[in-house]
């Protein structure tokens, strides 16, 4: 889970997906078809031609020079590059930030805010749940999920316990939670281990 749109990210991977192939394709048929080579070569030409009268259409003119050799075409294709580049870093190291430090964070009235830390209930289910032989370790998360927080609960198990224990014990260590915060948390549950089971929906779960 993270906060990255999505349906953005794979219509990304989709596109450059779709580029690459075309890219791979266009070169294998360059260098088997001569016929193709040649049509390449004379449409590249076309195409250099066209882009030279579009630069010397536009030239740049500044108020100290006058007009110059240059065209202001490169000024909105280095503008344009440059914003696509910007958009590209941030979906970048957007990735994988989908952890929220903020568990609760309301309005209780004008003038107060009750906000809860993450690490509250993180560290309340962890020293909970370590009482229980049946887990070997357990890992708690917070993410935001369509702007609601939820709880991530990672247990790894010993061999041969039941999932339907685990979900049971989880589950009534997530509502004696729910009740000291005064709410109640989503939560999604992963069960590995044993013989690597994964439980996320049940009658507490979501």
């Amino acid at each position: 889970m993270n906060n990255t749109n999505r349906a953005l990210n794979r219509g990304l991977i989709l596109v450059a997906g779709l580029m690459l192939l075309r890219a791979a394709t266009l070169l294998g048929l360059i260098a088997l078809q001569s016929a193709f080579g040649r049509a390449w070569t004379s449409g590249a030409e076309s195409v250099r031609l066209a882009v030279s009268g579009w630069l010397q259409a536009t030239p740049l003119t500044a108020a100290n020079l006058g007009t110059t050799m240059h065209s202001w075409l490169w000024i909105v294709a280095l503008a344009a590059l440059a914003g696509i580049v910007t958009a590209m870093l941030a979906f970048i190291f957007r990735q994988g930030h989908g952890h929220a430090a903020v568990l609760i964070n309301e309005q209780a009235t004008d003038r107060d805010t009750t906000r809860v830390d993450s690490s509250v209930a993180k560290e309340s289910l962890r020293h909970a749940l370590a009482d229980y032989p049946e887990f070997l370790s357990t890992r708690v998360s917070t993410y935001r999920v369509a702007q609601t927080s939820v709880l991530k609960v990672s247990v790894t198990c010993r061999r041969g316990t039941s999932p339907t224990d685990v979900v049971r014990i989880v589950n009534n260590n997530l509502r004696a939670l729910d009740a000291l915060l005064g709410q109640s948390i989503p939560a999604l549950l992963q069960i590995s281990g044993g013989h690597h089971m994964r439980a996320s929906r049940g009658p507490r779960f979501q």
